[in-house]
This record gives C-alpha cells, structure tokens and sequence, in this order.
C-alpha cells in the first residue's frame, strides 16, 4: 500500500515537472496571439480562412487531436470499473496535442471567441502520456488513469494559478459523482509542482483586481440561490444551443467539413465587423477577459452577454480551438453585471459569483469551481460562494462542456 502510494506521488511530481515548461510556453503564446490581433486587427479578416485550415491541419493529422480529453476520461472511467489492462486502447500522442496546440494558436491570432484551458489540459494529458508510456515500456506496468489525472490537474493549476483547483479538477473531471480520495496524492503533487515551476518561468494568467464580496447574512443568502439558479438556467439554455448549432451544421451539411466550418466562421467574422463599426471595439473576440475584468467593476450591458455569446457559439462551432473555460467566465459575469445592475444589486459581488456559477454549470465540477472563486477570483465569503456553485449546478442539467463525464 504504501509502495503505491510512493509509486502514484512520483508519478504525480514527475508529470507536474514535465508539463510545466509546455503549458506556460503555451499560455503565453496565446497571450501573444491576442497582443498581436490586437495589434493588426485585420487580422480578423483571416477567420474563414483560418477555419479552413484547422479543417485541414486535423483531417492530415488525424482527428485525435480533439478527442484527447475524451479519450483521458474513458479511461479514467475504466479504472474506475476496474479494469487497468488497457493495453489495447487508443494512446493520447503528443503529435495530437501539438496539433492542438498550433490550430489554438492560429485560433488567437485570427480573433476566434475561444478560451485556452481545453488545448491546456490537453497537453498535460499528453505530457503524462509519454511518461506513462515510458514507464509501462521500462518497468512492464503502469497506471494510465492515476497519470491522465496528474497531466489534466497540472495543467488546469498553472492556467489559473490555483493549485488547489488543480487537484480537484484531475480527481473529478471524469467522474463528479465521485470523489477520487486515491488519486488525491499524485494529483496535488502534479498541481503544486506545476504551478510553482510555472509561476516560476512567468506563466501569463488571468489577474482579477480587488473588490468587496458580500456578508453573509440572510438576505444575500437568499438573493444568491435565487440567482445561482438563473444563472445555471441560462447555462443550460447556452449549453443547448452549442449543441443545436453543431447538430444543424450536421444536418445541413453532413458531407462537407469545410462548409461546416466556413458558414459559422464567416457568420463569426460579419459580426466582428458590424460589432466593431458600431462601437468602434473587438472587445468580445478573443479571451475577452478585459470584458470580464470590466462587468465587476461598472454595469455591462446585456447586449454584451448576448454578442459574447453569439460569437462563443459560432467560434466552437466552426472548430476554433481553445478551450470553453474562460468563455463561460466572461458569459457568466457579462450576463451577472447587467442582471445585478438592473436588480440594483452589487456589481462586482455578482459579477464574480455569476461567473464562478456559470462555470460550474457549465463544467459540472461545483467543488472545482468553489476552488476557483477562493483562488482566483479571491471571493472571501465561502459560504455565498458555495452556494452558488451548488445551485447553479443543480439547476443546469445534465449537459456540459465534457459531454463523457458521468454526471448521475
């Protein structure tokens, strides 16, 4: 017992080490493609074009390279079944995630509504996949499910600088149901080691300014499980339309990836141009998360959660790549702040915990999210915090981002 114990930490430390390096250069690189298309904002006029060549870039590789998360959460459910022998099972490669990673960039440069955490966890998972697969050549075993966890807590701590996230997010990403006690080891050792060596090479991340959470008293109590519930409500409702834009690009075009790509990122590229004729800004492109930063601290319109929205939608469904993470934090606290304000509500208070609720809806990790909101959002109340990742949760349904979790 205890050998294996010694055994899954190093595997944990050693994951957390190797995926360091890649992350940040990764994190920062989509840092720089924002910086640039910021720059040359015609770089916008690339978006069909660049769509076509993701299209491209993943029928010449193969499609693996979006399917490495789901392939990480079969098998993780498969050591939960107890079965460990998956020596016949597809691998995670690194050459999938290294052609994740190029089309997410490309996805930045040219402006694509996406966030960054899903190429992210991606690479930690493929960062662990080498080493357990060095592991299993050298010593004739290993554990495929302890590793996977180790690369996505690794990763998802170092976007976001939260550590103790990190390990929650690679205990539960497959599983929510379940709390994976036996994994807890690797996956901390993964997630510290990650962010310390990370932080330590100057990884960009998001960086939220202070601000005056709410008291916990039994007014805010109840205004916040009331709108923990709108909040989920309208994740599910965001959620049900990704999957119905995907299933009507299906329907109308089942022959032609191409075309199924191109129609939503032109449709994405004539609203970034009339958006930016009107206010003279690109605002919803990209990561947005001067968007965010800007909901807490004045009322946004409600348009602004609806143009975001739109532009998320149109982005995923024309296969940019990035990640839906950071796209349901600005959602969620671009929708709050204007709902707040209109309720004379404390903005900011709400426009954090709208965005921590939207993201736990939208993830189904209500703990990883609690996390979050304490980490990276620095909201100090835990109780109100709980609450609204709880019954946002509770309230979204069944379908999320990670469509191969078991949920119930």
């Amino acid at each position: 017992m205890i050998e294996d114990k010694l055994k899954n930490g190093l595997r944990g430390l050693l994951t957390g080490v190797l995926a360091a390096p890649f992350v940040t250069l990764f994190a920062n690189l989509v840092s720089l493609a924002n910086e640039i298309n910021a720059s040359y904002r015609y770089l916008i006029l690339l978006l069909p074009l660049s769509s076509v060549i993701i299209v491209y870039l993943f029928k010449k590789a193969g499609p693996g390279g979006k399917k490495i998360t789901a392939i990480a959460i079969r098998e993780i459910h498969f050591a939960e079944d107890g079965n460990t022998d998956l020596k016949g099972e597809k691998r995670i490669s690194a050459k999938d995630a290294l052609i994740s990673f190029v089309t997410s960039i490309i996805s930045h440069l040219s402006g694509a509504s996406v966030g960054k955490e899903g190429v992210g966890v991606q690479i930690g998972l493929a960062c662990s996949s080498v080493l357990q697969s060095a592991e299993e050549r050298l010593l004739g075993e290993s554990r495929r499910d302890y590793y996977y966890i180790s690369g996505a807590a690794a990763a998802f701590s170092a976007l976001f600088g939260s550590p103790v996230a990190g390990t929650l997010f690679g205990t539960q990403l497959a599983s929510p149901r379940l709390s994976r006690t036996d994994a807890m080891l690797p996956a901390a050792l993964s997630s510290f080691s990650c962010f310390f060596l990370s932080r330590a090479m100057g990884i960009h991340i998001i960086h939220i300014l202070s601000y005056k959470t709410l008291d916990l008293t039994v007014e805010n109590a109840i205004l916040v499980f009331f709108f923990a519930i709108l909040v989920g409500l309208v994740c599910r409702l965001s959620c049900h339309l990704l999957e119905f834009f995907k299933e009507k690009l299906n329907s109308m075009y089942p022959g032609s990836d191409y075309i199924k790509a191109i129609i939503p990122a032109t449709a994405l590229l004539v609203i970034s141009i009339i958006v930016y004729f009107i206010n003279g800004s690109f605002k919803y492109n990209g990561l947005s998360t001067d968007l965010l930063r800007l909901s807490m601290f004045r009322a946004v319109d409600f348009s602004d959660f609806i143009i975001k929205l739109l532009m998320v939608l149109l982005s995923l469904a024309a296969g940019f790549q990035g990640g839906e993470v950071v796209p349901l934090l600005v959602l969620g606290a671009t929708f709050s702040s204007s709902i707040a304000s209109a309720l004379s509500l404390d903005t900011a208070a709400f426009s954090a915990l709208g965005a921590i609720g939207f993201l736990a809806a939208g993830t189904k990790l209500s703990l990883v999210t609690f996390a979050l909101g304490l980490e990276l959002f620095g909201y100090s109340e835990p109780c109100l915090l709980f609450l609204m990742t709880t019954m946002s949760l509770i309230s979204s349904g069944k379908i999320g981002i990670y469509s191969h979790q078991r949920i119930y």
